[in-house]
């Protein structure tokens, strides 16, 4: 599949503010960024679903590697698996280069598509991720990300 480089550890939660205050004053992982998510296009289960906007909270863990926080009811997608699984790891996401690319061979090995979304996050830029079922292969699933400024 060709993922690219591993970028990201998402987890569902229940309360963004109560979650980064344990994350930095519990923990010591921080500090947090949040930002306000603007969806410009979100695809779940062949259904285009609402685009209302959201926050979400990111802090490197490393230079490479950051954590991101996103609240349950940010769409139906992240609200299904908190029902299911409540807070925690959701995905791991890849930083990709080959976005399209990675999308076309995912197809070809018959790994479906969860949830695609574009969106443009002030201070970061315009975001472009699709989900993977990649549970039945690892027990996680896995996105792919493209960033442009």
């Amino acid at each position: 599949l060709n993922l690219g480089k591993a970028f990201q550890i998402g987890c569902v939660v229940k309360d963004l503010e109560t979650t980064i205050t344990n994350y930095e004053n519990v923990l010591g992982i921080g500090p947090f960024m949040k930002g306000k998510a603007t969806p410009e296009k979100i695809v779940y289960k062949g259904r285009i679903l609402d685009n209302t906007p959201s926050f979400v909270a990111t802090a490197q863990l490393t230079p490479e590697l950051s954590i991101e926080l996103i609240p349950e009811n940010c769409s139906e997608f992240y609200q299904e698996h908190f029902e299911r699984h409540g807070e925690g790891l959701h995905h791991i996401g890849f930083m990709s280069d080959d976005f399209d690319g990675v999308r076309q061979r995912a197809e070809k090995l018959g790994i479906p598509e969860l949830f695609s979304v574009e969106l443009s996050v002030e201070g970061v830029g315009h975001i472009r991720g699709t989900y993977f079922d990649t549970r039945p292969l690892t027990g996680v699933i896995f996105e792919v990300i493209e960033i442009k400024p």
